[in-house]
């Protein structure tokens, strides 16, 4: 008797290993393309952070209010888009109803543009990854308390928040000779 593999035997077992190994390959290609991905993304969100960062806050510590508009700027492979408008105010917040009770958060100083002291900054940075563009989005919001101020001495009024009507009255609270007395020593019984 005859010992060993047949022809047959020996193709089978190449077929199925030639099989598996480009299972394999396919696998590591998408697990590298994935790997690749991810750290353009991580550069990119360090960049985000690092562009805000350094744009918006002085040596001194101070906040930085950015000019109104759009602006476009290219570090490597990456572009970097800054977009800088005055906030919206969502509807649902009512503000838009209320003619002249308008908090000073979101006022306009007349004849002023973008005089209002809170904006919205969308920092977005982009590159292309194969043929798809990818992107990153960073969205802060500045307020420029100087320009507040400015605005509460222009309209003699202190600043508001949303939904504040106004008034200065303290809420209800209870006098202080309703309030219970402590015993000034220890009474044992």
């Amino acid at each position: 008797m005859k010992t060993g593999f047949t022809l047959l035997e020996v193709m089978a077992a190449v077929a199925l290993l030639g099989i598996l190994y480009t299972v394999l390959a396919r696998v590591a290609i998408e697990g590298l393309r994935a790997e690749g991905e991810s750290k353009r993304r991580l550069e990119a969100s360090l960049l985000a952070d690092a562009r805000i960062a350094d744009s918006f806050t002085a040596l001194t510590g101070n906040v930085v209010m950015p000019e109104l508009g759009r602006s476009e700027t290219t570090e490597g492979d990456f572009t970097v888009a800054l977009d800088v408008t005055l906030f919206q105010p969502p509807v649902e917040w009512g503000l838009d109803q209320a003619v002249g009770n308008t908090p000073l958060l979101f006022a306009t100083a007349p004849g002023v543009p973008g005089a209002q002291a809170l904006r919205t900054v969308q920092l977005t940075v982009s590159w292309l990854e194969g043929a798809e563009e990818r992107h990153v989005s960073r969205t802060i919001f500045l307020v420029d308390f100087a320009r507040v101020a400015a605005l509460a001495a222009s309209s003699e009024q202190a600043p508001r928040l949303p939904g504040d009507t106004g008034s200065r009255q303290a809420p209800n609270m209870p006098d202080a000779s309703d309030a219970p007395t402590l015993p000034s020593e220890l009474e044992l019984p």
